[in-house]
């Protein structure tokens, strides 16, 4: 699944090219949302932050153009760096939600 895949013109993906590397043949690329092979699933219906399209995003028979992949080795560490900066904002979200319920449910208590 990818967010704001609805709205996306070109996706930033992730695959392993050489799995006899580990994670370390992870590579990065971009991909046009009308490449041929690439499919973008319905939206999901999610309980929370619904103000983002999230679909699956399918490949069959796609093929990418070697110069969209995205230069050096560091698919692995550009998708690691993504998830952890990601982080930071889901945590602030978080603490806003439970402030929110504390906040609703202090008057019952």
């Amino acid at each position: 699944w990818i967010s704001n895949a609805m709205e996306a013109g070109v996706f930033l993906v992730f695959a392993n090219t050489d799995p006899s590397k580990g994670y370390k043949g992870i590579m990065a690329f971009l991909v046009d949302r009308d490449n041929p092979g690439l499919h973008i699933g319905k939206k999901e219906d999610k309980l929370g932050i619904r103000a983002s399209s999230t679909c699956q995003l399918s490949f069959e028979d796609c093929k990418v153009p070697a110069n969209m992949m995205l230069p050096g080795l560091a698919g692995y560490k550009i998708a690691i760096e993504s998830l952890n900066e990601g982080r930071i904002g889901i945590g602030a979200q978080m603490i806003g939600l439970a402030q929110g319920a504390y906040d609703y449910a202090l008057p019952y208590i």
